[in-house]
């Protein structure tokens, strides 16, 4: 169980093989990249209420810093705090990585991730090469996508 405050029994576990169609689906369904599905640089991880998976997000670890993507909730399970959940949980998992910075982009989430503690800023900014030369950077978001980055703090 995971959210402070929530009566959800939800868990977040790290994606297997079984779980690739699933997430290709979901991936299609939220109109999300799906190019780092298959190539071992995303660790996926999906959201489990009673059984069911309910959502889902990506993470990549380059050095220091690590790139969130791919964080959905399935339609009907919207506007309920899932989503919410999922990115402390992926959050936590950054700190547990000794990770000093979190990196995004988004089309159409900006404003839920700024509630989240995220900044806007510029994706020249960004000062990890190798995050910059990620698929997600390079040419699966538009550059219509904003770019926002939150300096984790040690706990």
């Amino acid at each position: 169980m995971f959210g402070e405050g929530k009566t959800m029994n939800v868990t977040l576990r790290k994606s297997g093989p079984a779980d690739r169609e699933l997430i290709s689906s979901m991936l299609a369904a939220a109109k999300l990249p799906g190019e780092s599905l298959d190539n071992g640089v995303t660790s996926f991880y999906v959201a489990v209420e009673d059984g069911e998976v309910i959502g889902m997000a990506g993470m990549e670890f380059y050095g220091g810093d690590a790139l969130l993507r791919s964080v959905t909730v399935l339609p009907g399970m919207r506007a309920k705090g899932y989503g919410s959940m999922i990115v402390d949980r992926m959050l936590d998992e950054a700190r547990n990585a000794d990770v000093r910075s979190v990196v995004l982009l988004t089309e159409t989430a900006g404003d839920f991730f700024f509630k989240k503690g995220f900044s806007f800023v510029e994706r020249s900014d960004i000062d990890n090469a190798e995050l910059k030369r990620s698929s997600e950077f390079a040419y699966a978001c538009p550059k219509s996508a904003v770019c926002m980055k939150l300096e984790l703090v040690s706990q």
